[in-house]
């Protein structure tokens, strides 16, 4: 009678915190912060998740769009953690390198990735160094003996560290011009001329940004940054099979953590646990109903979903990485 009793009390007990949960959002707005420019793949994403989100959150709360550009989305992140609320009416949508600074210990990066709550990835991808295609550059050996410009946000972004990354473990000559506020205007400079090339971009944002570029061949990939080549990409070399020594194949192992960090979501740290699991349902119902998909599929939205305790494991596994590979990172990151 005892255990009926008490198997009774914590069914009502959980019935009355799931209920409770449903009705926090009940005439909330929830604010999502982008850390790019409006017109990229980032932003398209979270005005993505801003629509679809009423429909499958209880409560259907009110969802807006903050774009917080700055240092690879690091300006965005730092929001998050020191400033946006703690209770789940804050979602982010930033750049995987915003977890990098925090484990290569930039001061700028005033924040603990572990201690961020992980709530979906939209997609994992290929993350590319290409040129365009009126650029003399055919090959990454074109690179070694050829100085090539790409354009770059800023310290702690992908389009900063890869090319670093492929001068320092395999001799290319990449310059980096940084400073563009997000993807949207590097391609406009890639496109104008003011740049050859732009080492980090996704496949799959290309593909939905500019697929003409794709389908006319207006690009020219030189390598990716993954744990698999792209199945159209076959003849393009991975970054991390280019990798000279056991130490540098760590070090791009380590890079290479971006195709999977590259679309997260995640909310800020000390969000009650059953309201993370709330967030995380919501988003990954939308990633799996069929209108929303057939949305995803008109705004050239790849999805294939990776759910957020696999990238809360990766993020401690990352903060996890031997200090010598981390050192050997950091020069690389600070361009030493």
């Amino acid at each position: 009678m005892r255990k009926l009793i008490l198997t009774a009390c914590l069914s009502l007990s959980l019935a009355t915190g799931a209920k409770a949960q449903a009705d926090f959002y009940q005439g909330k707005t929830i604010n999502i912060v982008v850390g790019f420019t409006p017109g990229g793949t980032y932003d398209q994403i979270a005005r993505f998740y801003a629509r679809q989100l009423p429909r499958f959150l209880p409560g259907k709360p009110n969802v807006i769009v903050q774009n917080m550009p700055g240092a690879g989305s690091m300006i965005a992140a730092n929001h998050m953690f020191n400033v946006a609320p703690k209770d789940g009416t804050a979602l982010g949508v930033l750049g995987g390198g915003t977890v990098w600074e925090a484990v290569l210990g930039n001061p700028r990066a005033k924040y603990d990735a572990r201690q961020f709550n992980w709530l979906v990835g939209k997609s994992r991808d290929n993350i590319t160094c290409l040129v365009w295609h009126t650029s003399p550059i055919k090959t990454m050996q074109d690179v070694i003996g050829r100085e090539t410009s790409v354009g770059a946000t800023g310290t702690g972004s992908r389009t900063v560290t890869f090319p670093r990354a492929l001068n320092d473990l395999v001799g290319t000559k990449f310059r980096v011009v940084a400073g563009y506020p997000g993807g949207n205007e590097i391609t406009m400079a890639l496109e104008r001329g003011e740049v050859e090339g732009y080492c980090g971009w996704a496949l799959g944002s290309l593909k939905q940004r500019a697929m003409n570029w794709y389908t006319e061949k207006k690009v020219r990939f030189l390598v990716q940054f993954a744990p698999q080549s792209d199945p159209e990409l076959t003849d393009v070399p991975l970054a991390i099979d280019l990798a000279k020594t056991d130490e540098s194949r760590r070090m791009m192992e380590f890079l290479t953590s971006d195709a999977t960090l590259a679309w997260t979501t995640l909310t800020t740290p000390g969000v009650p646990g059953d309201r993370v699991e709330l967030l995380r349902s919501a988003l990954a119902q939308i990633l799996t109903d069929k209108d929303a998909l057939a949305e995803a599929d008109r705004e050239k939205l790849e999805i294939d979903a990776i759910s957020g305790e696999e990238l809360q494991a990766l993020v401690e596994k990352l903060y996890a990485t031997p200090l010598a590979t981390l050192d050997a990172i950091r020069r690389l990151n600070d361009g030493k």
